[in-house]
């Protein structure tokens, strides 16, 4: 039972519950909260034509006014399904002082009159209770076992039209002698004797009037409920295959892509996930204008039964719902709303460790892993196709002692919070694993999920074992990608010498310590077309600047980096190119802000490329081997560079020292 008696009831005023009031809130004898009741009166913008039953989750007084409304109390409500902060009116203060101490944790009131009011664009819509009636106290807080209350984000459009079937309810105490006599003539219900009638004449008066039928609310009919998945035809989404005609499935969406556009194509594509009770999920696709026409039908996290289309053997490279087929839908195919608010379904992770990511190469697996590290902000950069793109990178790390890369993109990578990641343990959904330069790192997709802190088995353990054990174990980085400063660093003299780059069409990459000895601020430069995305370099003629490559004239143009130095370490020297983001981290400013100073302020300028040389730093380089003239040179592209970590440099020196003496050892055998 829910009901919990505290020892304080005995020196509390009670409350009085008359025949009327059970009468009017009583659902066969019991309290039932009116599930739903916070999505009516938001889309209704106020009292939605009835009362409703809700439960205080908190209450204390507070004296104010918000928007020329003023209050005299504040409470949390829950209606079973949606919990909301609530003002209750200031008209009602002298109720209020008279039945203060029954409202907090626990209680139970109808709420018989409300109103609601805005406090301006990005603030949530606010409750103003201006009639409710007292009805229970001492309840713990009331639920349904497939459904854990959430609260509601004050937009209507969320849920719209969402009126729940479920039942949330708790036995009524201070009614129960009422109830008591209800549930007695609800098994002894009285017959009603008609007066006898005199032949031809009418009812006799004389006789003593039967007695009238108990006036209780006769019980209402049982709450709707959707036919059972029997009666509708549906079937577990874990029984879908191509061999099963007219399928029903029904389940939540629990997940939802936005269309995508392919304009090479000319196609429109639409992806989303549904999962039943039983915790399977199903990836269905639509396109075009059915893809249009779904996206607008349905809602994350609300359930659907969904009818007809093609079931196909599943693309397991973009798809990781775990279901060897999925659904495409069709002009004929069917969605309807389920008329339920189904529990978040679980969580299934089929996990792979990050030792074990080189064997899955191209496909969508699930990670389970600690966020080592990650970026402060995301990098916006242009690739070699003149779009703008943003990232943002992570390493991760697991029980396997594995460091490995993954990268965020676009909106992903500009929303992530620090505080949500790093240091923590997140479930990385449908990544894929990539090879480059005989390393590998992840990536993320349109269906990568991202769950913090997630409630499946694992979780606990392996943050038993980064607080324990991660601080005396050594990682092993198998990252090793182009962005990568963490393999020991190599000699100029080493790379030229051994023509590094010779084994590979696109070039390798090796970092070394160097400082630039050498630069021409002259050259550093150039005026590139003002077309976004292109970085041709223009022609100027007359006061206009022309593009080749855009076929067009303009008034203006963007200063673009192009810069060629010098770098020297102990062993030797080599002239190395940097260009775009690559150079605008040597400099420390973008292209645009130092052309501004070579208008306005030479001296600057040139001061601004004098104070980058002397220091060193450690350089990320592209070594490839390019034919010039029937002449093979090397040439070095710098990648990235980065501040010196004196700790990780002198560990790294040790490392080749112990590899030296290996190679000493061997030889004098």
């Amino acid at each position: 039972m829910k009901y919990i008696l505290f020892a304080r009831k005995l020196t509390m005023t009670s409350i009085k519950i008359s025949s009327d009031v059970f009468n009017k809130y009583h659902t066969n004898g019991k309290l039932r909260l009116s599930t739903g009741y916070v999505q009516e009166a938001l889309e209704k913008q106020g009292y939605p034509g009835h009362d409703g039953i809700v439960q205080i989750l908190k209450g204390k007084e507070d004296i104010g006014e918000q928007m020329g409304h003023g209050f005299t109390y504040r409470i949390r409500i829950c209606d079973g399904i949606f919990q909301y902060n609530t003002l209750v009116s200031a008209d009602l203060d002298d109720q209020i002082k008279r039945e203060a101490e029954h409202l907090v944790e626990g209680a139970i009131i109808a709420i018989t009159n409300l109103s609601t009011f805005s406090q301006g664009a990005g603030i949530k819509t606010s409750f103003l209770i201006t009639g409710y009636t007292l009805l229970s106290r001492y309840h713990q807080q009331l639920s349904a076992p497939e459904v854990k209350p959430r609260s509601h984000s004050g937009n209507p459009a969320e849920h719209h039209g969402y009126r729940p079937n479920i039942v949330v309810e708790d036995v009524w105490p201070e009614a129960e002698s009422i109830t008591a006599e209800f549930q007695e003539n609800m098994s002894n219900p009285p017959a009603a004797k008609m007066p006898k009638r005199e032949s031809g004449g009418e009812a006799s008066h004389n006789r003593v009037p039967a007695p009238e039928p108990n006036r209780s609310r006769a019980p209402p009919p049982p709450a709707r409920r959707g036919p059972s998945n029997t009666e509708r035809g549906v079937i577990p989404i874990a029984m879908v295959t191509p061999y099963v005609n007219n399928f029903r499935i029904h389940g939540m969406v629990s997940r939802k892509e936005d269309i995508r556009n392919i304009p090479a194509k000319n196609m429109k594509i639409f992806n989303f996930e549904i999962t039943d009770s039983n915790g399977d999920t199903i990836r269905c696709t639509a396109f075009n204008e059915t893809a249009e026409s779904f996206h607008s039908t349905i809602t994350e996290n609300l359930s659907y039964y969904l009818s007809g289309g093609s079931v196909r053997q599943a693309n397991k490279k973009f798809n990781n719902t775990g279901h060897d087929y999925e659904i495409t839908l069709r002009n004929d195919s069917v969605i309807e709303a389920g008329g339920e608010l189904l529990a978040a379904p679980k969580l299934n992770l089929k996990r792979v460790s990050l030792a074990e990511i080189a064997g899955h190469c191209g496909e969508m697996i699930d990670v389970l892993v600690i966020v080592e590290k990650m970026d402060a902000e995301a990098t916006e950069f242009t690739s070699k196709a003149g779009k703008t793109l943003t990232k943002r990178e992570l390493e991760l790390i697991d029980e396997s002692q594995a460091l490995v890369r993954l990268t965020l993109w676009g909106d992903e990578a500009i929303k992530a919070n620090v505080d949500d990641y790093h240091g923590k343990v997140v479930a990385f959904k449908g990544v894929i694993p990539r090879e480059f330069n005989g390393g590998y790192s992840l990536g993320t997709g349109s269906g990568t999920r991202i769950i913090p802190v997630p409630e499946i088995s694992g979780v606990s353990e392996l943050y038993d074992w980064y607080t324990t054990e991660k601080p005396h174990s050594e990682l092993k980085l198998i990252s090793q990608t182009s962005g990568g400063m963490s393999e020991a660093p190599r000699t100029i003299a080493g790379l030229q010498e051994m023509q590094f780059g010779k084994d590979s069409d696109k070039g390798d990459y090796a970092s070394v310590k160097a400082m630039i000895t050498r630069i021409n601020p002259n050259n550093a430069l150039y005026k590139g077309c003002a077309s976004e995305g292109c970085q041709k370099k223009v022609i100027e003629s007359d006061g206009e600047y022309r593009c080749e490559k855009c076929n067009k004239s303009m008034n203006k143009f963007k200063w673009l980096y192009m810069m060629q130095f010098e770098l020297s370490d102990e062993t030797g020297q080599v002239y190395v190119t940097a260009f775009g983001d690559s150079a605008a981290k040597v400099v420390g400013k973008t292209a645009q802000e130092v052309g501004d100073l070579k208008d306005e302020n030479l001296n600057e300028y040139n001061a601004t490329f004098e104070r980058l040389q002397f220091v060193p730093k450690m350089w990320r380089l592209r070594c490839k081997m390019e034919t010039y003239n029937e002449e093979v040179r090397q040439k070095m592209t710098v990648f990235s560079v980065e501040e010196v970590n004196q700790d990780k440099y002198i560990e790294n020196l040790k490392e080749l020292i112990e590899q030296m003496k290996g190679i000493e050892d061997e030889g004098s055998y």
